[in-house]
């Protein structure tokens, strides 16, 4: 398998983990966030596979999902009581959160490996955008493992 395979391969695994969050989340702002970032991993897999067709073209536009998760748990109550049975989703995140890591390796090392000032140019953009969803599915972990302090934090900065 190529890197241009296992890229779309390792977008595909990623929409589909989040496909399958968003569908079993009990809790409805998690699941728009999910939702979100499996629209997102799909715009990455269109990247590559129109590059596997020769159709190299600029990046796509930057993701929303962090600024949407800012505005999602903005309107979430600072009383929040986060369902019992979300807890178990801990393990899910940390799936979520492993699988980001390993986009970023891999396009990383592709990056390392472009010639081309338009594929360098690709490559750092996607792995802003998978740092940044490494950094909401880490805040997703905070908010699962310590609700009620994530939410008092009314400013969202740390999003």
């Amino acid at each position: 398998m190529n890197t241009i395979d296992l890229a779309k391969n390792i977008e595909l695994e990623g929409k589909a983990f989040y496909e399958k969050l968003a569908a079993d989340s009990p809790i409805p702002a998690l699941s728009g966030i999910f939702s979100l970032l499996a629209k997102e991993e799909q715009q990455h897999y269109n990247v590559f596979d129109a590059w596997e067709k020769e159709n190299r073209g600029s990046a796509p536009a930057a993701g929303t999902a962090g600024a949407e998760a800012k505005r999602i748990f903005s309107r979430l109550s600072v009383p929040f009581t986060l369902p019992q049975v979300a807890y178990d989703y801990g393990r899910a995140y940390g799936t979520a959160l492993d699988m980001e890591r390993k986009s970023i390796a891999l396009y990383e090392n592709m990056l390392a490996e472009s010639v081309s000032a338009d594929d360098k140019k690709v490559f750092s953009f996607l792995i802003s955008e998978e740092q940044k969803h490494e950094h909401l599915v880490e805040h997703l972990l905070e908010f699962v493992n310590e609700p009620k302090e994530f939410l008092e934090n009314a400013e969202f900065n740390h999003l």
